[in-house]
Formats: structure tokens, sequence, C-alpha cells
């Protein structure tokens, strides 16, 4: 091997920045579609949904998502709580759903609930022993299979992200001559 001259690589990371906040605002864009396209094929829950306190309840009765599926869109507080964080070093992004339930419905969950039909105050202590020994056989755990929709368009859109990722490193780097030999 013969080296003729003395450089460095350097790498402007200014398209890598831009790729990763377009990046990111493609993927957070297009798991909001599909929240908002899901039909549900799951269970029927005749009660509304949502909370009434911060104004996003609605009345009528509406169908679930089935296991697998995306979850549907009842009040949009999943679908608006979608953020993207660039890193500020443009090595890359994150998409995060900020909704308290949304590691429930992504990942999935066990447990939950009370076996003995809630808490038992001062004055009905008798009425709970007795609601307790009733409840007993009745209480199974309950068990909520996931919904991926952040996790599928993420696996969705991976290769096509791959290839403009390594376009961009492509496109940044140039080599800098410093000294001859």
């Amino acid at each position: 091997m013969q080296i003729t001259s003395w450089g460095e690589v350097a790498l402007d990371k200014r398209g890598l920045k831009s790729l990763m906040r377009r990046a990111g605002t493609e993927i957070a864009a297009k798991t909001r579609r599909l929240i908002s396209q899901s039909g549900g094929s799951g269970r029927y829950y005749a009660g509304g949904g949502g909370s009434g306190y911060r104004g996003s309840y609605r009345a009528e009765g509406y169908y679930a998502s089935a296991p697998g599926e995306p979850p549907v869109r009842v009040t949009g507080t999943l679908r608006g709580s979608l953020r993207v964080y660039p890193y500020p070093n443009g090595n890359g992004f994150a998409v995060r759903e900020r909704a308290f339930y949304a590691l429930f419905l992504e990942a999935g969950a066990h447990g939950g609930g009370n076996p003995y039909g809630g808490k038992l105050g001062a004055a009905s202590r008798a009425a709970g022993r007795r609601r307790r020994h009733r409840a007993r056989g009745r209480y199974q755990a309950r068990v909520l299979l996931p919904r991926p929709s952040l996790d599928r368009v993420t696996a969705e859109t991976e290769a096509d992200l791959d290839r403009r990722v390594k376009a961009a490193l492509e496109k940044g780097l140039t080599w800098r001559q410093t000294k001859n030999v």
C-alpha cells in the first residue's frame, strides 16, 4: 500500500439532520393516518369512550380494534399525542406516543382490576367481606393483546429509511487533503 497524500474525511451533517427530521415527521404522519383509518373489528363497547373532563368524550358506542390491528380512533387523544424528537447531533430521531396508555396498546398488558369490587371503607367492612366471598370464583385476570401502530409503520418504512440515510451519508462525505508526502 502506498499513501500519496494525507487527508481527512469530513461529514457535513446538515443533510442528515434534515433527513432525520423529515423521516420522523413522515413516520408520525403515517401512524396518524393508520389510526384514523382503522376500523374496529373487535369487541363492541356500548358506553362512550374518552374523558368527559377533557372534552373528548363521545357518548355513542364503538367497536374496539382486534388484537394485532392498529388501535381505533375514539377521541383522537392517542393520535394527537404523537411527537417527533430529532436528535441534536443529527444521528437519529425518536417518534413517541405521549398518551399514558400508548405502551399498553403497542406492547400489550396483563392484569389490573380489583377482584373484590373496589376499596372497602370503614362503614362497609362487613358488606365487603360478603362481597369478597361472593366474587371469589368470578374473577379473571384481564389481558390486553398488542395493537401495534407505531411499530408497524416503523417496520414498513425501515428499508426506505436505510436507503435514504445511505444516500445522505454519501452526499455529505468529503475528502480534504491536509499535506503531501
